[in-house]
């Protein structure tokens, strides 16, 4: 990938992968098993500056640009999608409330956030709602002049850990975010049990029975809700998972390229099998078109190109599609070595689904991605 990057970037991107690599290599197999992440995996997260690397300088974080985040996602998908995804619905929140919250908010939330002291998790998705989020039920009423929140939220990454939540609500009838602290004492939440993947990702259902909400913990106006705030969110969310999935299509070819190199089976190199070389092939030259796309996702983000949210959706659509194709391939080629839970390629093969769900379903972006394709073709830009 150094051919896309400048000096910079490729030594950023190798540190930080020879980092996690040594910490956190081997662990992903037990957080996996144990269904979450141990406490000191949050800590160095946070030692690290990985929750508040992309946030702007004046709110504590980073400040690094798109391709510094894509790359810094890139290598933890490469140990654990679980793992990518605690910084990144943390960064979903966080980056939200940078954008659009109020004075007081970034006073009272941000440093925490911006320092890892305290991780954020996003609440949007109900048991009735989840692409179609215009039909949450969760509801901000007011009652004897006070702000109360009542609804059900599922499969919240990290709701288990996260001390800071931001809640999706409609407010009669229009959308509406706010922000409630675990200690709120109308909040609760459980496991949801065994899934088929980010095992690790403590996924919660989050319960809200008659949370106090103060009127100066409400995001942005009613209204702003699914409009402005969810999509802002959303794509933050879709840059990172094109990347971590990068990074997880780069360890399963790693995997199975170390595992045909040795190999060898009815009397020949397994390389040498015309099979195994259209597989090679078609992964191989998947990489490196992911690659390409996710390099010029980020390059248009840090540009403010016009068309930076098309190529993250491009981004996100393509990585993640052959993300499940070469996972499952992957498995199809280590055989009995493939279906071991220590193994990266069981891992990303479950984990791969998932990402072909979170932030957008692949059906929702192609209904997202068609028009534009017709659009920049009518315009001439095809």
């Amino acid at each position: 990938m150094r051919h896309l990057l400048t000096a910079e970037e490729t030594q950023y991107h190798k540190d930080l992968v020879e980092r996690v690599g040594v910490a956190w290599g081997t662990g992903a197999a037990d957080w996996d098993r144990r269904g979450g992440l141990p406490a000191d995996v949050v800590r160095w997260c946070a030692d690290e500056g990985l929750f508040g690397a992309a946030l702007p300088a004046e709110f504590g974080g980073g400040g690094a640009t798109a391709v510094r985040t894509g790359l810094m996602y890139e290598a933890l998908g490469r140990v654990s999608a679980s793992l990518a995804s605690l910084v990144n619905v943390h960064g979903m929140a966080a980056q939200t409330l940078a954008k659009w919250g109020t004075e007081q908010q970034w006073a009272s939330v941000m440093p925490g956030l911006a320092a890892g002291k305290r991780v954020a998790a996003i609440c949007m998705t109900e048991s009735g709602a989840g692409s179609d989020l215009s039909a949450i039920e969760t509801e901000l009423s007011e009652r004897e002049g006070r702000l109360v929140l009542n609804g059900t939220k599922v499969f919240i990454t990290f709701g288990q850990l996260a001390d800071t939540f931001l809640v999706l609500a409609q407010r009669e009838g229009r959308s509406v975010t706010c922000l409630v602290d675990r200690d709120n004492p109308g909040l609760t939440t459980t496991s949801m049990g065994d899934v088929l993947g980010l095992r690790a990702a403590a996924l919660a259902r989050v319960e809200l029975r008659d949370c106090v909400v103060p009127a100066e913990d409400v995001v942005g106006r009613d209204g702003f809700g699914l409009s402005i705030l969810v999509p802002h969110a959303l794509e933050h969310g879709r840059h990172a998972v094109a990347w971590m999935a990068l990074g997880m299509l780069g360890s399963a070819f790693s995997a199975v390229l170390d595992f045909v190199h040795e190999r060898r089976s009815f009397g020949r190199d397994l390389v040498d099998h015309g099979q195994i070389q259209s597989m090679l092939t078609r992964m191989g030259t998947d990489l490196e078109a992911a690659k390409l796309l996710c390099v010029a996702a980020s390059r248009a983000v840090d540009d403010r190109a016009p068309d930076a949210s098309a190529r993250i959706l491009t981004a996100k659509y393509f990585v993640c599609r052959v993300l499940e194709e070469h996972a499952a391939q992957a498995v199809q080629i280590l055989g009995s070595r493939g279906v071991l839970e220590d193994g990266v390629a069981a891992r990303h093969y479950r984990d791969a689904k998932i990402l072909n769900i979170i932030e957008g379903t692949t059906q929702i972006i192609e209904r997202m991605l068609a028009p534009i394709f017709l659009r920049t073709r009518s315009q001439g830009g095809l």
